[in-house]
């Protein structure tokens, strides 16, 4: 109070009125006022405080998440369906997290990728995990940002024990434990290891990339014919099951060998067994030389199987005059068909072991005996032998050189050259292989190129075998198969494209072939082409595909899916002002 309640006169601060002598009420003191605020002040921030770090963060379906709650901390429940993906350019790691509702890309960076590293708390695929952080909203993409590695907890179901043959497409998502030989080792692009894995039942690979290797630690690939223990999660490749392990601790070696085949009687074997291991024991019959090998007739008591031995596997036996009529072979190789005939295909030279000899020769002191050979010791004395013809020699695939095949046109031939480019047409692609005598197209029409079982290894920089006819079109010389089995990739491509980040393209790199590697943004389909949107962080460029080669791309389903990680090879072009990366084979978009 500042006037006089008696006068009605100011009196400011004093306590009795200097006009008429009037008392004034006490009044309440500004120190008081300051502690009373600073003491509200103390208890309000401890309430913040125990509602931080007591009250639970607030869980959403991810289906909930919209504008509205742009940037703010929430957390979500689910399991991881893809990645872990790391980008070291950014530092950054990213997995995809899936509930009843729909899915969400989860992002770290920097010191909590670090941390998490370091904890070993990396979530691997079908992992289930709760994870909290900051939700970012842009346009049609929703992602999450962990801000705290302690703000994710990773829980990892049991593995069931699985033999190799009982894993399906039903599988995906599943985490299996298997035990295997490693049969190929192979690295289709920079930074993914495909290792195969086979037992008695079947076969499966193993694929292990960079983003594992950095995130779980190093991983020397394993030689051919060590054995191994898997636990890992099923994944699906192009609808074909993989394994996919949370991190190379997981790959265990084994000091046994696991077996890789059964041995069965030959009349067992049926269509059923198509892409089988197996093992057979009998008696050749014919053996015959063609132009890719050698074909042998083996029989036993239930019945007879045709057994291909390629030419190189042929030529690397110690003693291929061996395999004659009368021989005891036993064999160990893939069942396949040809033409409504089962075949037994080994792919190891050690797979084909003699038994018996048709006419042993007598052993001289300085006789070593071959280390894929054994013979079953005479317990009787036999006459001696009459001489015996040796077989036909298969006769070795004749190579033509390319600078000669203006020799041979019309006529069917086999040429050997490296691949130093490739193009795409709409009924097939073009490979054009060169052996320093020059230059030949080979034209795949599409339904030879989907029966080539080497595909995905022949692009720029592969040796490739063919067997085809030899012609020209529009003075270009090519050479064409008939069937997939005349192509063979002698030698898988290597990676030819450099990395670019998106932001880096410009139109000086026209005509240049790059790789990016991004997610998904957006993809607009129509009749005659697609129209891929991948984002990288720095950018976001445009890959044009046609739709030969769209049909053809393993996983194409998920590339609806926006945020799911892509990688993509394909040369620069600018079409109306607009950059773009074309790719001109199909396995030159890996979805990862």
């Amino acid at each position: 109070m500042t006037h006089c309640p008696s006068c009605g006169r100011y009196v400011g601060p004093y306590e009795t009125c200097p006009y008429c002598g009037a008392r004034q009420a006490p009044r309440l003191s500004l120190r008081a006022v300051k502690g009373a605020a600073l003491l509200l002040a103390t208890i309000g921030l401890a309430l913040l405080w125990v509602a931080a770090t007591h009250l639970p963060l607030p869980r959403i379906s991810i289906q909930q998440a919209s504008a509205t709650m742009n940037f703010a901390y929430v957390e979500i429940a689910g399991q991881v369906v893809r990645g872990p993906t790391y980008n070291p350019d950014s530092r950054s790691l990213s997995f995809t997290v899936a509930d009843d509702t729909g899915e969400m890309r989860v992002w770290a960076f920097r010191d909590v990728v670090e941390d998490l590293r370091a904890a070993g708390r990396i979530p691997g695929l079908g992992d289930r995990v709760t994870v909290a952080g900051t939700l970012r909203v842009r346009e049609e993409d929703v992602s999450l940002t962990l801000n705290a590695p302690d703000h994710l907890k990773v829980t990892r179901p049991e593995a069931e024990e699985r033999t190799v043959g009982s894993i399906t497409a039903a599988d995906a998502l599943r985490r299996v434990r298997v035990r295997g030989q490693v049969w190929d080792v192979r690295e289709p692009y920079s930074g993914l290891i495909l290792i195969t894995l086979r037992d008695a039942t079947g076969a499966i690979d193993l694929a292990v990339d960079s983003s594992l290797r950095y995130l779980t630690g190093d991983f020397p690939p394993p030689d051919k014919g060590r054995s191994l223990e898997v636990t890992a999660t099923v994944s699906l490749y192009r609808d074909t099951p993989q394994l996919v392990p949370p991190s190379v601790g997981d790959i265990v070696l084994l000091k046994e060998t696991v077996p890789v085949a059964e041995k069965r009687p030959i009349g067992t074997l049926s269509a059923a067994d198509e892409g089988r291991l197996v093992t057979v024991q009998g008696a050749v019959r014919q053996a015959e030389p063609f132009s890719a090998g050698y074909r042998l007739l083996l029989e036993d008591d239930t019945g007879s199987v045709v057994i291909l031995l390629w030419q190189d596997l042929y030529r690397a036996l110690p003693d291929p005059s061996s395999l004659r009529a009368d021989a005891e072979l036993e064999v160990t190789g893939e069942v396949s068909r040809y033409r409504d005939t089962l075949e037994v295909v080994p792919v190891r030279p050690r797979d084909v072991v003699l038994l018996t000899s048709p006419s042993p020769m007598p052993p001289t002191p300085t006789a070593t005996p071959k280390p894929w050979l054994t013979l079953t010791p005479t317990q009787s004395p036999t006459p001696e032998p009459s001489p015996t013809p040796p077989p036909p020699t298969p006769t070795p695939v004749p190579i033509t050189p390319i600078g000669r095949l203006s020799e041979h046109m019309g006529q069917e031939v086999t040429v050997e050259g490296r691949v130093v480019s490739a193009a795409s047409l709409s009924r097939g692609f073009k490979f054009t292989l060169d052996d320093g005598t020059g230059q030949v197209v080979l034209l795949l029409w599409l339904n030879v190129y989907d029966d080539c079982r080497d595909a995905r290894k022949i692009n720029i920089g592969a040796r490739v075998r063919a067997t085809g006819t030899v012609g020209t079109y529009e003075n270009e010389l090519q050479i064409v198969p008939d069937w997939g089995r005349q192509v063979k990739a002698l030698q898988a491509a290597s990676p030819s494209a450099p990395a670019r980040q998106v932001a880096s393209i410009t139109a000086a790199d026209e005509g240049q072939r790059v790789m990016i590697e991004g997610t998904v943004a957006r993809i607009e389909k129509g009749e005659s082409h697609i129209r891929l949107f991948v984002h990288d962080g720095s950018g976001e460029i445009l890959v044009f595909l046609w739709p030969n080669i769209y049909e053809r791309i393993p996983n194409r389903d998920r590339l609806d899916t926006p945020g799911t990680p892509v990688q993509v090879v394909g040369t620069v072009k600018i079409y109306k002002g607009t950059l773009e990366v074309v790719p001109v084979l199909p396995y030159d978009v890996v979805i990862r």
